[in-house]
C-alpha cells in the first residue's frame, strides 16, 4: 500500500513537472533564507549561555552627562576603580580587570630553524587569576593558581598555542619562551582549552596585570581598552556595589564636576545583556537586537511567501486534476484520504526543497559572507538545528498543503463526470488566491520602495556637500608603532617636503581627516560679559596647508601658525554660536580656556563642515596645530588628470620607502574612507536588495500559477473571441488587466507601510532625503512591469492558440 502510494505520488509530480519544479524552487528559496537567518540568530542569542552564574556577573561601565544634558555610555573605566573594588567594597566574590594590550611583534625561536614571527597579534589582556575563577576554562597545561603569579608569564588558549607552536603537543608548549616586541621575554605558564560556546570573553593571551595598575589612583582617564568585571557574592546586589563605588568616584572628581559642569558615574551591565549592549561594545563584538528581530521578520515573510506561492500553484492545478479527484471519490476515497494524499505530495515536495536549499545555502553563505557573524560557521547547535528543521518541515507542509487539500475535498463528482470542470470548486470562488497574490506583492512592493529610498539616501550621503573638497585626495596613515618610535620622529615632515618637489602632486598637508568616525574632544570655557560659557569642542590637529588643500573657507581671521603644542584655535560656525559670538569677526582674538586652565586665542573662523557621517549633526569643532602628533598625510592629486594618478602614486611610494624603509606602503583614496562610514547602510542596502529579488521571484511564481489557471479556465472564451475577430493584442490585454489590478491594489496597501518603515529608518540620519511621491511611482512601475512580464507568456500562449483545438468538443 505504502509502495503504491509513493509510486503514484512520484508519477503525479513527474507528470506535472513544470509545477513541481516551480513549487520546489519557491520553497527551497524560502527555506534556505530561513535556515541562514536561523543560524545567525541562534548564534547571536547563544552568546554567554554556557557561562555559569551569568546572572551574577556584571561589567562595570562608565556613564557621563554634559552641561547641555547630553548623556552617554562608555565601556572603558578609570584604572583607579580597581583598587577600591579589590580592597574597600563589599558584596563581591570576584573582581576581574581586562586591560587590553597590544604588541607589534611576537617571535618564537626554534632550535636550528628560522624563528617564527607574527605581527600585531590581537586579543591580549592583562588580568588577575580571578579571571580563570569566573570563566570556566579547562586547563590543558598549568594551573590557575600559579599561572599569573609573576610578570614574565603568559597563558595561551589552545587556538593561540597551536598558532605559535604548530605541530607541538600542548604539554610540550608549556615553559616555552615567547619574545614580544623583540625585547620582552615571557614564559608560557598555562594553556587553556577554547571555550565551547560563543562568549563575550574572547581573549587569547593572558598576562599578569602590572603592580602599577593594581594601585593606580587615576580616576580621570577612561580608556576603551580598560574593561572591568565583577561577580557578586551570595546576597550581593549590583546597586549596593554601585552605591559604594560612585560615592568614591564623587569624592575623587567633585572639584572637576563643579568646575566643568559635568558628571560621570558607573553602572553595572549584566553579562546576560552584554552581547546586545551596542553602546558598550569596546573590544568585544556585539549584536543589535532590532536587526536580529528584523531578520526574523524577513525569514517569516519569505517562508510565508513561499507557502503562498505553493498554495497558488497547487490550487491552479485543481481543475486539471478534477477528473482524477472525481474518480477517486467515486471509488470510495474519503475526504480524509484525499487530504492525506495531498499532504503527502506536499511533504515530498518540501523534502525535495530541503535538499535543494542545502545547495542554495552553500552559495548564499559565500555570496553574503559580509553579513555572516565571525565565528558562526564554527558554532554548531545540533539539537537546535534538528528541532528547527523538523518544525520547518512541519510548518511548511501544513501551511502549504492544508488549504489546497481541503479545496480538493470540495470537488463535486457529479459535475466532473458531466464535464463541467469549471464548477468543480463547489461554488467557492478563488478570491483567497487573489488575496494571497496581493499579499505577496504588498511585501514585494514594500521591499522595492525600501530599496529605492535606501539607495537615494546612500547617494545623498556620498554626494552631499560636506563643506570641504575631497575629490582626488589620497591619504596615508603612519602606523602607530612607527609614530611612537623615536627613530622615525619628524620623518613625516621630511616626507612632505620631499613630495612637494614633484609636479605630479598638487598639494600636501598633514592632519586628521576632516570627516571620520574618530575625534578627540575636550571642554573649552569662554568668559563672556554675561557669564561663563562651557562647551565640548571636537579637536582636529592640522598644519598650515590643510585648509587650502581641502578648500575649507576661512570666514574671518588667519590660518594657524606652525607649533609643537596647541597655542591658538580656529573654530567653526557651530562653535561660534555656542560661545555666543554674533559674527566671525567678533570672535577673533577672544580667549578660550582649556582643561589645563590655559587661555588661548581664537585666530580664525571657518565655515561649518561635517566631522562625522550624516547620521550626526555638525558639532562645535576647532583646528589646532601640534607638529609632533601628525600621523596622516593628505595628498591632493590633479583632479582633471586621473590618468596621471598612477604615476603620482609611484612617486609617493618611492619617496615613502626612502623615508620609511621596511615599512609597508598603504594608501587610500579619501572617497573610499568616506564610503566606509556608511558600511552598515551599504550592507542594509544589499540585504534589502537580496530580499527584494527573492520576494519578487517568489511572488512571480505565484502570479505565473494564477495566470496559468486563468488561461486554462478561459480557453473556450478565448477561442470564441478569436473566431469573432479578436486580435492577439486584445486578448493579451483582457487576460492581463486583472493581474494589473491585483498589483495596483498591492501598491496602494504597501505604500503607507513602506513610508512609515522608511521614515523610521531615516530618523537615524541628521541629514536625510525627503520621501517623495516619485519614489512610490517608480516602485509601482517596476512592480507592474515585472507582473506583466510574468503573465505575458501565458497570456500570449493562450492568445495565439488555434481556436479549433479549444472548441472541438463543443
Amino acid at each position: 500500500m505504502l509502495r503504491n502510494y509513493i509510486k503514484t505520488t512520484l508519477r503525479h509530480l513527474w507528470r506535472q513537472r513544470l509545477f513541481t519544479i516551480l513549487n520546489v524552487l519557491g520553497l527551497a528559496i524560502g527555506i534556505s533564507a530561513s535556515w541562514i537567518i536561523y543560524r545567525m540568530v541562534d548564534y547571536e542569542f547563544s552568546f554567554d549561555k554556557g557561562q555559569p552564574d551569568s546572572e551574577q556577573i556584571f561589567q562595570i561601565v562608565s556613564r557621563a552627562s554634559s552641561s547641555d544634558g547630553t548623556e552617554g555610555g562608555f565601556a572603558g573605566v578609570s584604572k583607579g576603580l580597581l583598587s577600591p573594588l579589590l580592597n574597600d567594597i563589599s558584596g563581591l566574590k570576584a573582581v576581574v580587570p581586562m586591560y587590553y594590550r597590544y604588541s607589534e611583534t611576537v617571535t618564537i625561536n626554534k632550535d636550528q630553524e628560522k624563528p617564527l614571527s607574527f605581527d600585531n597579534p590581537e586579543k591580549q589582556v592583562g588580568t588577575l587569576s580571578s579571571y580563570f575563577e569566573m570563566i570556566p576554562y579547562k586547563w590543558l597545561a598549568g594551573n590557575s593558581k600559579t599561572a599569573l603569579d609573576a610578570p614574565n608569564k603568559v597563558v595561551l588558549t589552545q587556538k593561540r598555542a597551536q598558532r605559535y607552536f604548530p605541530d607541538t603537543p600542548v604539554q610540550s608548549a608549556l615553559g616555552k619562551t615567547i619574545i614580544y616586541n623583540d625585547t620582552l621575554s615571557v614564559v608560557v605558564s598555562g594553556i587553556v582549552a577554547d571555550l565551547e560556546y560563543p562568549s563575550s570573553f574572547d581573549a587569547q593571551e593572558f598576562f599578569a596585570i602590572s603592580s602599577q595598575d593594581l594601585i593606580s589612583d587615576d580616576w580621570d582617564e577612561k580608556n576603551s581598552d580598560n574593561l572591568l568585571y565583577i561577580k557578586l557574592a551570595n546576597g550581593g546586589t549590583p546597586n549596593a556595589v554601585l552605591q559604594q563605588l560612585n560615592t568614591i568616584n564623587e569624592s575623587y572628581n567633585k572639584k572637576n564636576f563643579e568646575k566643568y559642569n559635568y558628571r560621570t558615574w558607573y553602572d553595572a551591565l549584566s553579562l546576560v545583556d552584554k552581547h546586545f549592549a551596542v553602546e558598550y561594545g569596546s573590544n568585544t563584538r556585539t549584536a543589535n537586537k532590532k536587526v536580529l528581530y528584523g531578520l526574523i521578520g524577513i525569514a517569516v515573510f519569505l517562508i510565508a511567501l513561499a507557502c503562498i506561492n505553493y498554495i497558488n500553484l497547487s490550487t491552479a492545478q485543481i481543475p486539471q486534476r478534477a477528473k482524477e479527484i472525481g474518480i477517486r471519490k467515486t471509488l470510495g476515497s474519503t475526504p480524509a484520504m484525499l487530504i492525506n494524499r495531498f499532504l503527502g505530495e506536499t511533504l515530498t515536495i518540501t523534502l525535495l526543497a530541503i535538499l535543494l536549499s542545502f545547495l542554495f545555502s552553500f552559495f548564499a553563505f559565500r555570496l553574503f559572507s559580509d553579513f555572516i557573524p565571525e565565528g558562526m560557521q564554527d558554532f554548531v547547535n545540533y539539537k537546535g538545528m534538528i528541532v528547527f528543521g523538523v518544525l520547518l518541515i512541519s510548518i511548511v507542509t501544513i501551511l502549504s498543503g492544508i488549504y489546497p487539500a481541503w479545496l480538493i475535498t470540495r470537488v463535486q463528482t457529479v459535475n466532473v463526470l458531466k464535464g463541467q470542470v469549471e464548477k468543480t470548486n463547489g461554488g467557492i470562488r478563488f478570491n483567497l488566491r487573489k488575496c494571497l497574490i496581493v499579499f505577496q506583492f504588498v511585501v514585494a512592493q514594500v521591499f522595492i520602495i525600501s530599496a529605492v529610498i535606501i539607495g537615494q539616501q546612500l547617494r545623498y550621503s556620498l554626494n552631499k556637500d560636506f563643506g570641504f573638497n575631497h575629490e582626488a585626495v589620497l591619504t596615508i596613515d603612519v602606523p602607530f608603532k612607527i609614530h611612537i618610535n623615536e627613530e622615525f620622529k619628524g620623518r613625516l615632515s621630511v616626507l612632505k617636503q620631499e613630495l612637494e618637489k614633484h609636479p605630479e602632486i598638487t598639494a600636501i598637508a598633514l592632519g586628521e581627516l576632516p570627516m571620520s568616525d574618530n575625534m578627540m574632544a575636550t571642554i573649552l570655557t569662554y568668559q563672556s560679559d554675561t557669564g561663563r560659557i562651557q562647551q565640548q569642542v571636537m579637536f582636529k590637529n592640522i598644519d598650515t596647508d590643510y585648509i587650502d588643500l581641502y578648500n575649507i573657507p576661512l570666514l574671518a581671521g588667519r590660518n594657524l601658525q606652525k607649533s609643537d603644542t596647541t597655542r591658538e584655535y580656529i573654530i567653526n560656525e557651530v562653535a561660534l554660536k555656542a560661545f555666543g559670538f554674533p559674527t566671525p569677526e567678533s570672535a577673533i582674538g577672544k580667549q578660550l580656556t582649556n582643561y589645563n586652565d590655559k587661555n588661548l586665542p581664537i585666530t580664525g573662523v571657518v565655515r561649518d563642515f561635517h566631522e562625522f557621517s550624516l547620521k550626526s549633526g555638525i558639532e562645535p569643532a576647532a583646528f589646532i596645530s601640534e607638529k609632533n602628533n601628525f600621523r596622516t598625510l593628505n595628498i591632493k592629486l590633479p583632479s582633471s588628470q586621473p590618468d596621471q594618478w598612477g604615476k603620482a602614486i609611484q612617486v609617493i611610494e618611492t619617496e615613502w620607502k626612502k623615508i620609511y624603509p621596511g615599512v609597508p606602503f598603504e594608501y587610500k583614496f579619501y572617497d573610499e574612507t568616506i564610503a566606509s562610514l556608511y558600511q552598515q547602510e551599504q550592507n542594509t542596502s544589499k540585504l534589502v536588495g537580496a530580499a527584494t529579488g527573492v520576494t519578487i521571484f517568489i511572488s512571480c511564481l505565484g502570479l505565473f500559477g494564477l495566470a496559468t489557471l486563468t488561461a486554462f479556465q478561459r480557453t473556450k472564451e478565448i477561442g470564441i473571441r478569436k473566431v469573432l475577430g479578436a486580435t492577439v493584442t486584445g486578448i493579451v490585454k483582457i487576460l492581463s488587466k486583472d493581474f494589473v489590478k491585483l498589483v495596483l491594489i498591492a501598491i496602494v496597501i504597501a505604500s503607507p507601510i513602506a513610508w512609515w518603515a522608511m521614515n523610521q529608518w531615516l530618523q537615524d540620519f541628521a541629514y536625510r532625503v525627503q520621501i517623495q511621491w516619485w519614489m512610490f511611482v517608480m516602485a509601482g512601475i517596476i512592480a507592474v512591469f515585472i507582473a506583466l512580464l510574468t503573465v505575458s507568456s501565458q497570456a500570449l500562449k493562450a492568445a495565439i492558440a488555434n481556436p479549433v483545438d479549444s472548441l472541438r468538443d463543443e
